[in-house]
C-alpha cells in the first residue's frame, strides 16, 4: 500500500518565492580547526594541523558551481578572522560569536544541487551537519482574498452557548433542531428577498411592500437572523431549516397591523410562528408594543388561539409599561404573545459611528443581559434578545457593494434585533417538539419553557431588575423541557 502523501499542514495559500533559491547551511565542528577565510571568499581555511580538512571541504565544493560561500550570520571579516586565529589554540574558547562564525552559507548557481552538496558535506568529519535551508512562510491562514462574499458566522455570537448566546448551534444536531417543519411569518414593511444568503422563493402572503431602502434593510436583517442559509458565505439563521413567509403591514394602502396578523395566521397553522417587527408611538409619544391597540391585541389573541406562537417586539421607547397611563390596555394584559425586550450583548462597548446622539465612540453600554437603555420594560415583557451588535444580512456596514443582495451588517440593533433571536428559538423548539412527540407545543408551553430555562436578566447601573425584560433564551436547557 502506497504511503499517504504528507502535506506541510494547514496551508491555504501559495507563498512560493521563485526568486529565492535553495541553498545549504553547513555547521562546522568547533574543534575542526576549519573556518571561512576572512580574505578570499569562497574558500575554507585552517590552522596548519587541519589544512587537509579545509582542503577536503574545498574539494567538495569544487565539484559544483558555487555562487557564494559566506557567513550565514553575515558576520564581518574581523569576527571571521578571530575564529580563524582561534584555530591555533589547543582548546578554542567557544563563545556565541565563535559558534556563529562556524555557520557557513553555501549558495550554488544551480539550486537543484543544494541537496547533493548538503549530503556530501554532512559526511565530512569537519561538519556537524549540513542541510538545505528552510523556506519559511507566514504562520497565518489566507483571508480576505476569496472571490465573492465573506463568511460572517464567527461574528454571530448570539448562536453560541449561554450565558452569552442562546445555544442554537448546540441543539442543531437534534431531530428538528434547525426548525424543520415550522413556518415563520415576518410582519413588517419590506425585504430584499433576492439576497444571496436567504432561501429562494420566500413568499409574500399579503399586504403591499413599502418601496423604501430602510424598510428593505430592516426586513432583510430580520430574516437573516432566523433563516439565512448555512454555507461558505454570509451568516447562518438560528432556525435555518424553517420555512419563511412575509406579510406587509401595509394593507389596502394603510398601515393595518391587525389585518396583517390575521392574514399571516390564515397562511400558517398550529406550531408555526408569527413575528411582529413593529412598534408605534403611544400616549406619551414614545414607542410601545403594538398590542397596546385593541384591534391588534384582539388579532394576537385569535392567532395564539389557533396554536400559532406570536413573538412581538416590546419597542424601543424606554417606556415603563407599569405606568398608570397604560392601565386597562394591552400593555398590562396577556395577549398570549411572547413579548421581547432588548438586553445588552456580551460586547458591552459599542462603536456608535452612524448613531449620533447616543454617546462617544466605544461608549460603555453596561452589564451584559441587563436592560439596554432604550428597551421598553414591564411585566408583560417575557424574554430578551441582543439589543446591539447583531450580525446578519442587510444594511452593508460589514460588507457593502453595488448590490443590496450582498450586504451584511454587524450593527443590527433594538428590540428589532432581539425579537428574531427569540423567534428563531421558538421555531427550533417547535421543530424538536414535532420530531419528538409528533405534535407542536402550545404557545403558552413555548413561552413557559423559554422563561423557565433562560439565562437570567442582570441588573446594571441605572437599570435594576425591576425594569423587567426577562431572561435570554437558552436552547440547551430548553430542549430538556420539551
Amino acid at each position: 500500500m502506497a504511503a499517504k502523501k504528507r502535506t506541510p499542514g494547514f496551508r491555504l495559500a501559495d507563498y512560493t518565492v521563485k526568486a529565492a533559491p535553495d541553498y545549504v547551511i553547513a555547521e562546522l565542528r568547533y574543534d575542526s580547526g576549519v573556518a571561512i577565510s576572512p580574505k578570499g571568499r569562497g574558500r575554507f581555511t585552517a590552522a596548519p594541523a587541519a589544512e587537509t580538512r579545509a582542503s577536503a571541504l574545498n574539494d567538495i565544493l569544487g565539484a559544483f558551481d558555487i555562487k557564494r560561500v559566506a557567513s550565514q550570520f553575515e558576520l564581518p571579516e574581523a569576527d571571521l578572522g578571530r575564529r580563524s586565529r582561534a584555530m591555533t589554540a589547543e582548546k578554542p574558547k567557544v563563545t556565541s560569536d565563535y559558534a556563529h562564525a562556524g555557520f557557513v552559507q553555501i549558495v550554488p548557481r544551480r539550486p537543484e544541487d543544494a541537496a547533493r552538496i548538503a549530503e556530501r558535506l554532512s559526511r565530512s568529519k569537519s561538519v556537524w551537519k549540513a542541510y538545505v535551508a528552510p523556506r519559511p512562510e507566514p504562520a497565518a491562514v489566507n483571508t480576505g482574498s476569496a472571490p465573492g462574499s465573506r463568511n460572517f458566522e464567527p461574528a454571530q455570537g448570539y448562536l453560541h452557548s449561554a450565558p452569552n448566546g442562546i445555544g442554537a448551534m448546540h441543539v442543531w444536531p437534534h431531530r428538528g433542531g434547525r426548525g424543520q417543519g415550522v413556518r415563520i411569518c415576518d410582519i413588517e414593511g419590506n425585504w430584499q428577498l433576492k439576497h444571496e444568503d436567504l432561501p429562494a422563493g420566500i413568499p409574500l402572503v399579503g399586504g403591499t411592500p413599502i418601496n423604501s431602502l430602510s424598510w428593505r434593510n430592516h426586513g432583510t436583517a430580520v430574516l437573516g437572523e432566523m433563516v439565512s442559509r448555512p454555507g461558505q458565505i454570509g451568516t447562518v439563521g438560528i432556525a435555518h431549516g424553517a420555512r419563511a413567509l412575509v406579510h406587509s403591514a401595509m394593507v389596502n394602502g394603510v398601515f393595518n397591523a391587525a389585518a396583517a396578523i390575521t392574514g399571516a395566521a390564515a397562511a400558517i397553522g398550529a406550531g408555526d410562528v408569527i413575528l411582529i417587527e413593529l412598534h408605534a408611538p403611544g400616549p406619551n409619544g414614545k414607542y410601545v408594543a403594538m398590542q397596546y391597540w385593541p384591534d391588534i391585541f384582539s388579532a394576537i389573541v385569535a392567532a395564539t388561539a389557533k396554536g400559532i406562537t406570536v413573538v412581538e417586539a416590546a419597542g424601543n421607547g424606554d417606556e415603563n409599561f407599569e405606568l398608570p397611563v397604560f392601565n386597562n390596555t394591552g400593555l398590562q394584559k396577556d395577549s398570549g404573545a411572547i413579548v421581547v425586550g432588548a438586553g445588552i450583548p456580551p460586547t458591552n462597548f459599542f462603536d456608535v459611528d452612524g448613531f449620533p446622539g447616543v454617546g462617544a465612540g466605544y461608549s460603555y453600554i453596561g452589564v451584559p443581559r441587563s436592560r439596554i437603555w432604550f428597551s421598553n420594560y414591564g411585566r408583560i415583557v417575557n424574554v430578551q434578545g441582543w439589543g446591539w451588535h447583531v450580525t446578519t444580512t442587510g444594511y452593508g456596514d460589514a460588507q457593502g457593494g453595488a448590490s443590496e443582495n450582498t450586504w451584511y451588517t454587524h450593527r443590527f440593533s433594538g428590540t428589532s434585533s432581539a425579537s428574531p433571536i427569540v423567534t428563531g428559538a421558538v421555531a427550533v423548539l417547535q421543530g424538536i417538539a414535532k420530531a419528538k412527540h409528533g405534535a407542536p407545543l402550545t404557545p403558552a408551553q413555548v413561552r413557559k419553557i423559554l422563561v423557565r430555562s433562560g439565562t437570567p436578566q442582570q441588573a446594571g447601573p441605572g437599570v435594576p431588575l425591576s425594569q423587567h425584560v426577562g431572561p435570554l433564551p437558552n436552547l440547551e436547557a430548553a430542549v430538556k423541557l420539551v
